[in-house]
């Protein structure tokens, strides 16, 4: 079954669509390492000048600094989930657009890289996870020096 010129420029302008979600939605990703930079200062001088800034010893406080920090680490987690259930729903629209799997055609594009670009390729994808892992680790325990 062939399809006309019509339908053609239809599937068409889809892809288009598609394809450029997909990459705002690579960007959001990587736009995280930006929030996290700055996110890990402000809590450094929370860290560091706590005390001497601000007083930890009503409960009211304590309260109040435990449930602002901990709303870092799950926003950013909840991003992280939004960004990759858009990344996957695209990519499963752009299959039933094209019927090409688009893993798969990364996998093959890839297959030509050296192996350290791979691996630039890899940290760069995984950073996200990693650097709100590791906020979230310091957060925790900032907030446990709150309540010591």
């Amino acid at each position: 079954m062939e399809l006309n010129d019509l339908e053609w420029q239809a599937k068409l302008k889809k892809l288009d669509f598609q394809m450029g979600f997909f990459q705002q939605l690579i960007f959001q990703k990587s736009k995280i390492a930006l929030v996290i930079a700055s996110l890990a200062a402000a809590i450094l001088i929370t860290a560091t000048f706590g005390n001497n800034i601000l007083s930890f010893k009503t409960i009211y406080f304590k309260i109040a600094i435990t449930i602002l920090l901990s709303l870092i680490p799950i926003s950013l987690f909840v991003f992280l989930l939004e960004v990759n259930n858009g990344l996957n729903s695209n990519k499963k629209n752009i299959k039933e657009i094209t019927d090409v799997d688009m893993d798969v055609e990364i996998k093959d594009i890839e297959k030509n890289y050296s192996p350290w670009i791979k691996f630039t390729n890899k940290v760069c994808a995984y950073f996200p996870y990693f650097g709100v892992s590791l906020l979230s680790v310091v957060i925790g325990y900032i907030i446990l020096e709150i309540w010591n």
